[in-house]
């Protein structure tokens, strides 16, 4: 399993060479969520985002190796427009806990854990330290999905308010200081790209025309907007800031089940999705 451990060593692997990285703010136990950044400090942004979800500790990894492509081919990579911000891992407390139990938790936080998940095995668990469901915490018709529950719960739990937790109010000030053209979200699995929520009519037109474009390069399913995913990152970038924006499901479903145990099970993901994050700054600088 890919873990907030070997996240921060990869980071300070590649410190060494000059590339800008930082934190975006502090998870609710005080752990730091890394972001790294490539191309120009002025010009267009976007960022891209893994690791929302404990278990999808799949989706750091592939961030992060993209980040490792880009750097192998830089300059050549086409980043002339702008810059991108990666943010591998946002749910750093969740990623441990899935991998080393509560135990790997402040003691606070420990028997709250243990009753909420109902067993020592933590492999499936999505939330953060508080056991909110980060990726529906955002104020994005929020409390409204089909699946939201409202005590805390391994999964799908919204948090006693939006921006509760400490790791989306981070995001989501990290998200206005950067001031973003586009975000790429990515998540396991099932292999699908969601674009749509709630847009005007024109942005529906641009964000399914760069949407389409996305899908050229990864041949996986589009989905419309159907109530289900609401209070999600992608969902607040939409609604709050009017910018494209696009949640990447990664991992064939019918050959991986959770909890994902072969981090080869993303290498033919990650061909795709290489060079996708220089590819959207375009498409989407394309679009202003």
């Amino acid at each position: 399993m890919y873990t907030y451990y070997a996240l921060l060593e990869d980071i300070a692997y590649i410190d060494h060479f000059g590339v800008e990285t930082g934190s975006i703010g502090e998870t609710e136990s005080g752990r730091k969520i890394p972001f790294v950044h490539i191309g120009a400090e002025k010009g267009s942004q976007i960022i891209v985002t893994g690791g929302i979800h404990s278990r999808e500790h799949i989706s750091s990894l592939l961030v992060f190796r993209q980040i490792i492509y880009l750097l192998n081919n830089f300059p050549s990579a086409d980043l002339s427009s702008g810059g991108i911000y990666f943010v591998p891992m946002v749910n750093p407390d969740g990623n441990l806990i899935c991998a080393y139990g509560e135990k790997s938790a402040p003691p606070a936080f420990r028997e709250t854990l243990r009753k909420v998940n109902g067993g020592s095995d933590f492999s499936l668990f999505k939330a953060n330290v508080n056991c909110v469901d980060l990726n529906t915490n955002f104020d994005a018709r929020w409390g409204e999905g089909k699946h939201n529950v409202r005590e805390p719960s391994g999964a799908n739990y919204i948090g006693p308010r939006p921006f509760s937790e400490s790791e989306t109010r981070a995001l989501r000030d990290f998200t206005l200081r950067v001031k973003p053209i586009s975000t790429l979200s990515y998540h396991a699995m099932g292999r699908e790209i969601y674009w749509q929520f709630g847009q005007n009519e024109k942005d529906m037109r641009r964000d399914k025309a760069i949407a389409e474009r996305i899908n050229g390069f990864l041949n996986y399913r589009l989905v419309n907007d159907d109530g289900t995913s609401v209070g999600g990152y992608k969902d607040w970038c939409i609604s709050a800031l009017g910018i494209p924006s696009f949640t990447i499901e990664l991992v064939n479903d019918k050959k991986y089940s959770h909890p994902l145990t072969d981090d080869g099970c993303i290498d033919e993901d990650f061909e795709k999705n290489k060079l996708l994050p220089q590819n959207l700054l375009k498409f989407a600088s394309d679009m202003l």
